[in-house]
Formats: structure tokens, sequence, C-alpha cells
């Protein structure tokens, strides 16, 4: 739905096989009169595609509109070729670098990323949200503390981290004392261990391949992978460059991952889907997320 489109921020993109990037029209139609900036991040060459789709339409009437494109075109050595394409000059490109350390995805969420191969380069990505932290209300009740805007505070600091003499003004049933920070935090504060999503689509099922992938999912809390053929079909895998699910499984078990959701199902099983799903589910003793339907 459009409010769908109009609530993207940032796209993620593996590779620009027409499968994979058609898509981006739509998020340019139904985005064009939003105020805000679309980030998309993308393999190299993610830059020329961007431009090339902008440039295919005339833009003589959108000087007023608010809409920008930045592209982050991604790059091992982590400093990023960058372009912000901007509705109030026709999205002419204006074009820098970016190291991915600077980048902000906001509220604390980093992202990691690879690159395997798929006769083009297809990149993966491991989105992780920042650590939380939790007061204990109860036990601060239990102990004489009221609930106030020191806890916030307390909170704030354990996240940036503070100096081992440091103290804040809390508040108790005998009134505003002064406490230090790191005995309040040993007191009542939790830390929870932050969740992240690797997101791994259209690599070859080579060896290469395969131990970057082990790599780079380990231990996540959630994989979407992808799991096109049948290990019947290898050599159709190999010819088209996917993942056979029997390997996809493999990858899933032998990285740690904690979910798994299995895609990209090749089109030649949707008449017999019964043989692939059973194959899927066949001595699997994870937990599966969603299955697609197609």
């Amino acid at each position: 739905t459009n409010q769908e489109v109009l609530s993207i921020y940032d796209i993620f993109i593996s590779h620009t096989h027409i499968d994979h990037f058609y898509g981006f029209d739509r998020i340019l139609r139904g985005s064009l009169m939003a105020e805000k900036t679309i980030r998309v991040f993308g393999p190299p060459g993610i830059i020329k595609n961007v431009r090339g789709k902008l440039d295919s339409y005339t833009w003589n009437l959108i000087k007023s509109y608010a809409i920008n494109f930045e592209v982050v075109e991604l790059n091992e050595s982590r400093i990023h070729k960058h372009a912000l394409f901007k509705a109030e000059n026709g999205f002419e490109g204006i074009y820098s670098e970016i190291n991915h350390n600077d980048i902000d995805l906001g509220e604390g969420f980093t992202f990691d990323f690879a690159f395997f191969e798929h006769r083009v380069t297809s990149v993966g990505y491991r989105i992780k949200e920042k650590p939380l932290y939790s007061a204990n209300g109860e036990l601060m009740s239990e102990q004489g503390f009221k609930p106030g805007k020191w806890v916030g505070e307390l909170k704030q600091k354990v996240e940036d981290g503070y100096l081992a003499d440091e103290t804040i003004t809390v508040d108790t049933k005998e009134g505003m004392r002064e406490m230090a920070v790191a005995e309040l935090e040993a007191k009542f504060i939790t830390k929870h261990s932050p969740q992240d999503i690797t997101f791994i689509t259209d690599i070859a099922p080579s060896y290469s391949n395969y131990l970057k992938a082990l790599e780079f999912a380990k231990g996540t809390d959630s994989l979407l992978m992808e799991g096109v053929f049948m290990k019947e079909d290898i050599l159709h895998a190999m010819d088209k460059q996917h993942l056979t699910l029997d390997l996809a499984k493999t990858i899933y078990k032998r990285s740690g991952a904690g979910k798994v959701r299995f895609f990209h199902f090749a089109p030649r099983y949707d008449r017999d889907r019964g043989p692939f799903l059973k194959r899927l589910y066949d001595g699997f003793d994870g937990e599966i997320l969603e299955v697609e339907t197609r």
C-alpha cells in the first residue's frame, strides 16, 4: 500500500538484477511528495543505477518538493561513495564519500555488510539494535526509592558511560540524596543483549561463499536466507548462481543463528510444492519463521 511505501526510509539492496530493483520506481512514485530523505545502500554501481532511474523521468515540476534520495555505494574499505539527489534541484547528484562509522541509521541501529559472488557482487546485510537497559522499578520501591526523571538519567549515563566517581541526585522516601552511578547500576539496572537480523540472498553455491556466509551469520538472532533449488538440481543451482535449500539449511545450522526464514524458492517447484516443503522441514530442529508461499 502507499502507506507502507511512505513508511520506508532505508533500502538495503543486494544487487540490481531486475527482480531485486524494479520496485524502486514504485517507491519513487509513492514518496515523491513526502518531506523526507530515503537512503539506498547497495553494491558497487548502485549510484549509477539510482541515477539512471531518476534520469529516466522529466523533473521540471518538482522544484518545490522536499523528497531527497541519499545513495551509499558500499566498499569493503568501509569508505563508501555517497550521492545525494534532491528534488529541489531536479535530482542533480551531489557526490562525496562517507566513512562507514559515520552512517547513522537512527535509534542506535547499526549495520554491517558482506560481499558475495553471484557473477555480480551481491551484498548481505546484518542490522543490529543498540543494547537496551531496564531499571527494576519494583526493587527500587522496595528499597525506598521513588520514581522520577533520575531513573531515565541513570539509564542514559549507563548507556553513554560514566566516570568511576560520578553521582546523580535520586529521590527517596527520606528525600533527595546523592548516590554513585556505579552503585545504582549494580543495584537496579539490567542490560539486555541487542538483537540483530541477517539477510543473505542470491549467492553462488561456492565454498568461498559458504565460508563467508557462515562467518557473517554467526550467532545472529534471525537469519533470512535464500533456499532456491533442491539438492538434486545442484547443476542448475551452479548455473544460476543460487544456493540449494540443503546448503542454506547447513549454513543456518552451523552459523548458530536463532531463527531462520528461507525464501526465494524456484518457480519450477510451484506445481508440486509438497516435496520441496518436506525437504525444508526434514530433520529440522530449529525455529523456522513464516515460509513464503511462492
